[in-house]
């Protein structure tokens, strides 16, 4: 199989992450996936594989003893902003007018003008009813036509480590990976955006769960009785400052994104997301949002809102910075094949954001995919097959 057929074939599965699942991994369909991918790396006889109760599966090939071993790692789930159900991916050659997903629906560089980087190129796209999932499996079929071509022709290598993870899109996939199972030295994660980025910066991230306890008392006797929680939540999320939303920052700046409600009168929750690339910063807006809770709960006059934060992930630089013989690495290997590359301050986390932070230091190479988490994603066929020639020069190095 080519690396295009890999793709198609992993994007036909099911895997979206499901926020607040019980199960170990949080949809049991991702195991479908694991399943496939242990019997794919079983197929090319490595001296280890193992699969875990959370669905991640572990291959090592040894290799030259006289190398680091090296990780290389892509997860399988997708995000959960828009369905994974039923992909329906096809290929088109981009001649620069737009393209139709569906009716009405046109994936064009009016919208989207990094889509000029793909003139002449084959890109594949949705049907516009769902994501495509190359966020990431981009990554993993890069990972597989790399490693299948030099375990079939019998390259010498380093010994490398493929691991496939679970849950990277609702932050677990780290915590379901034992460091003592990962005996590499340091790895590589293969996922997302533009195939020349080499993102050794992520952000610094924190969940806020938002809690509000009402007054429910019936609407036609409640005059100065009722507390509505809805109504507490909302007057809470435009308390806190417009300009650091999502959609109106950038670059490096940090936000609050309020990605899940569930309300009614009595009671209502929120579900958001604190990121920044700086520590300080991400605590100066948790600082922020206790004292804009402590305020409208004096107003009210209990405590009907309650704030509860929890770490996520840290800022990779800080430990990136320690290692620059990886970076000589990999900057040696876009050399050697002529690719120009610039450094990005991804406005997300890997995989590595947390490895890296668990003494597995991780930087993380782009696919070629774009528009992540929705209808108008896609994937440059062509820049895939230039991240193969990358990521099989590491296994070499």
């Amino acid at each position: 199989m080519s690396v295009l057929d890999k793709f198609l074939k992993y994007v036909s599965f099911e895997t979206t992450a499901l926020e607040g699942s019980d199960t170990a991994a949080s949809n049991p369909l991702i195991y479908h996936l694991a399943q496939e991918m242990l019997l794919e790396l079983q197929a090319l006889n490595p001296n280890e594989i193992s699969i875990n109760r959370f669905g991640v599966v572990d291959a090592k090939f040894y290799g030259d003893p006289s190398l680091p071993p090296i990780a290389l790692l892509a997860h399988m789930d997708t995000s959960g902003a828009c369905s994974g159900k039923d992909v329906k991916a096809r290929i088109v050659k981009y001649d620069g007018t737009p393209v139709k997903l569906q009716e009405g629906m046109y994936l064009s560089e009016k919208e989207f003008p990094f889509l000029k980087e793909s003139l002449g190129h084959e890109i594949i796209v949705t049907d516009g009813n769902t994501l495509l999932g190359g966020d990431d499996k981009a990554g993993m079929a890069i990972i597989m036509e790399a490693l299948e071509d030099i375990i079939k022709n019998n390259v010498n290598h380093r010994t490398l480590e493929i691991i496939f993870t679970t849950d990277e899109e609702i932050g677990l996939d780290a915590k379901h990976i034992s460091r003592e199972i990962v005996t590499s030295e340091y790895g590589y994660t293969i996922d997302g955006g533009d195939y020349r980025f080499v993102s050794i910066e992520s952000f610094s991230a924190y969940s806020m769960e938002v809690e509000v306890k009402g007054r429910s008392i019936h609407p036609g006797y409640s005059k100065d009785k009722m507390v509505n929680a809805s109504n507490v939540l909302i007057r809470f999320h435009q308390a806190l400052p417009e300009f650091l939303r999502p959609e109106h920052t950038d670059q490096k700046e940090p936000f609050y994104h309020l990605s899940n409600i569930q309300s009614c009168e009595d009671h209502a929750k929120g579900d958001y997301i604190i990121r920044s690339f700086e520590d300080a910063q991400a605590l100066q807006l948790i600082e922020l949002a206790k004292l804009t809770a402590r305020r409208i709960n004096d107003d009210i006059g209990y405590e009907a809102i309650t704030l509860h934060f929890e770490n996520q992930y840290h800022n990779m630089k800080v430990e990136l910075d320690k290692h620059p013989e990886i970076q000589k690495e990999y900057e040696g290997v876009y050399a050697k094949l002529g690719i120009p590359f610039m450094y990005e301050a991804i406005r997300g986390g890997t995989t590595g954001s947390q490895l890296s932070f668990m003494g597995l230091p991780t930087p993380n190479l782009g696919t070629g995919d774009y528009n992540m988490h929705g209808r108008y994603e896609y994937v440059d066929l062509d820049q895939m097959k230039v991240m193969v020639s990358v990521v099989r020069e590491l296994m070499l190095a």
